[in-house]
């Protein structure tokens, strides 16, 4: 099941019908200003992703700027992309308007930003419900989308009103609720930037049974297309359909040692599309708000580190090959969370006692561990005893590059929360 289409300020309508998830996000933040360099990106272990299909979603700044195209997923269905301030986005108002999956889920209708423009939106699938909606939001044009399907039967949805969006419930359970207005309305500053993440859905999501969310971030240099053609690290096949995934592109930004996309927070972008990605999640798909989760290799892994300590969503964190100091972050938070960190023991890109010293921040500061170990598996990790709540280290042998053992290792580690 997929999940795409673009929106900027207005709101989205979801299809009757089949299974139904939205996504999009508005989140600012510009490049630039960045600290210490993430890592590079593995040239390995990242595996294949099977069945299952994962859409693109992109967000757009108002004032004209253009929002990059839809991006094709495995498996085969299309993102949607919209115009904002009269001008075509990569791929333009004409984007296909979703996909056709067999058995497949129907993808949201995109929004008019202010200065409007029409977007189209909706997707076929067979046996389906076609969907229309979208919502008018100041300025901008009504938003259309979808078309019938075979057998299929019509339904309308969207709400208009001066900013207002018409927000979907997941399909399989009750509808969504109206609500007058976006969270984005009264905000002095317009977005600045296009931002673009990615929600893969299982195909037999069942709108009615919470499932795991687990955000999976890029190396420095990497893309959420990486991300997704990896098979979320490895982890989707392993999830045996029981989780959400989500990623997203990094902007381009630099230091003094390296330079490319990755999670540069400039002026707390990042942790702003952290946040909007949460907000589409939740409002439109059914998840366990006690089994939201984070991993990521280099780049990746110092998010997972981070995240955290901005957020108070998370059950448990699986860094890789991270480090602090890169991404400028205010902590909030400082609960006991458990940790499952990995570093190889001669990686000279991200020096491996300065991941150790992040890894320490949780064991100590927020755990409460002792400096006791015992052995699990996988070999040669190690659980610290005395702490407050799980708290794993995995020293394996090896540079910097994502370890053999680290997605069966992850993917445990989660499932037992």
């Amino acid at each position: 099941m997929n999940l795409g289409g673009e929106s900027s300020t207005g709101g989205q309508t979801h299809a009757a019908g089949g299974t139904t998830a939205s996504s999009s996000t508005s989140a600012g933040g510009l490049t630039g200003g960045a600290q210490a360099t993430g890592g590079a990106p593995s040239t390995g272990g990242f595996k294949s992703a099977t069945g299952g299909t994962t859409a693109v979603s992109s967000t757009t700044a108002t004032g004209g700027v253009a929002a990059t195209g839809g991006v094709k997923s495995t498996g085969g269905t299309s993102s949607q992309a919209s115009n904002t301030g009269g001008t075509k986005a990569g791929g333009g108002s004409n984007a296909a308007g979703g996909s056709s999956a067999a058995g497949g889920s129907n993808t949201t209708g995109g929004s008019n930003t202010p200065g409007g423009s029409n977007a189209t939106g909706g997707s076929n699938t067979l046996g389906g419900s076609n969907a229309t909606g979208g919502s008018n939001a100041p300025g901008g044009s009504n938003a259309t989308g979808g078309s019938k399907t075979a057998g299929g039967s019509s339904s309308t949805g969207g709400t208009n009103g001066s900013g207002g969006t018409s927000a979907g419930g997941a399909s399989g359970g009750a509808g969504g609720s109206s609500s007058a207005k976006s969270a984005g309305c009264g905000i002095a500053s317009p977005l600045k930037t296009t931002r673009k993440w990615m929600l893969d859905v299982p195909t037999n999501y069942d709108g009615t049974k919470p499932y795991r969310l687990i955000f999976v971030w890029h190396p420095l240099g990497g893309s959420g297309s990486q991300i997704v053609s990896g098979g979320f690290n490895g982890l989707k096949s392993l999830s045996n359909s029981t989780a959400i995934f989500a990623t997203a592109d990094g902007l381009n930004g630099s230091n003094s040692e390296a330079s490319g996309t990755g999670w540069w927070n400039a002026n707390g972008g990042d942790m702003k599309l952290v946040q909007a990605m949460l907000d589409k999640i939740n409002a439109g798909l059914c998840v366990d708000q006690q089994r939201i989760f984070t991993t990521g290799f280099s780049f990746g892994g110092m998010m997972s580190y981070t995240l955290p300590f901005v957020f108070d969503v998370f059950r448990a964190t699986a860094p890789c090959s991270g480090k602090e100091g890169v991404i400028q972050y205010t902590a909030k938070y400082n609960r006991a969370i458990p940790i499952m960190g990995f570093h190889g023991n001669n990686d000279t890109f991200v020096l491996t006692s300065l991941g150790k010293a992040f890894f320490d921040k949780y064991r100590t500061t927020r755990n409460h561990c002792g400096d006791q170990t015992t052995a699990v598996d996988p070999s040669p990790c190690v659980q610290y005893q005395g702490c407050d709540v799980p708290t794993t280290w995995c020293l394996f042998s090896g540079a910097h590059e994502i370890w053999s053992q680290e997605s069966q290792a992850i993917w445990k580690f989660f499932a037992q929360f």
